[in-house]
C-alpha cells in the first residue's frame, strides 16, 4: 500500500468515526432532537449577530432568503425567536431570541464545550510539538479541501 493510500484510508476512517461520535453525542441533547442543524445554527447566529434579519442570515449561511424565511418561520412557531421592527422603519424585520431560544443557545454552547473536552482526550497522548505539527498539517489539508469546494461552487461549506 502506498503512503498516499494509507493516508487517505486513515484520514477517512478518523473523519467518519469522529462524525459518528458527534452524531451519537448530539442525540443526548434534547434541542438537537427537536431542531434541525440549520435551526440551531440560526439561533446561534441570531444571538451573535447585530441586527439579524433574513438578508444578513442568508448571506452568513450562503443560502437563499427563502430558505432562511422557512427556518425563521419555524423558529417563531416554536417560540425560539421573535420578530420585531424598529420605530420609524416598518420595512425591515429583525429577530431576537426568546427565553426558549436563549436556552437552546446555551445548550448548544455547552455541547461544543463538551465536544472540545472529549476531543482533547484523543490528543492527550501527543506532545505539544506533535499537536502543533498536526494543527499545521490539518490547516494545509483544510486549505486544499476549501479550494476544491470553491471550484465546485460549494463555498457555503467552507
Amino acid at each position: 500500500m502506498s503512503t498516499d493510500e494509507e493516508l487517505s484510508r486513515i484520514f477517512n476512517r478518523v473523519s467518519e468515526r469522529h462524525n459518528l461520535l458527534k452524531t451519537m453525542e448530539e442525540k443526548n441533547y434534547k434541542f438537537m432532537r427537536e431542531n434541525t442543524f440549520m435551526e440551531v445554527h440560526c439561533i446561534d447566529l441570531i444571538e451573535k449577530m447585530q441586527d439579524p434579519n433574513v438578508s444578513k442570515l442568508a448571506k452568513a449561511f450562503q443560502v437563499t432568503r427563502g430558505a432562511i424565511s422557512k427556518v425563521t418561520k419555524r423558529l417563531i412557531e416554536t417560540r425560539a425567536i421573535e420578530s420585531y421592527q424598529r420605530p420609524g422603519n416598518k420595512k425591515e424585520i429583525y429577530f431576537k431570541l426568546t427565553d426558549i431560544g436563549k436556552e437552546i443557545y446555551r445548550e448548544h454552547e455547552k455541547m461544543h464545550e463538551s465536544r472540545i473536552e472529549s476531543d482533547s482526550g484523543f490528543f492527550s497522548p501527543l506532545s505539544e510539538a506533535e499537536k502543533e505539527q498536526m494543527i499545521q498539517t490539518l490547516h494545509k489539508i483544510y486549505g486544499q479541501i476549501a479550494d476544491k469546494l470553491k471550484e465546485m461552487g460549494l463555498d457555503n461549506y467552507i
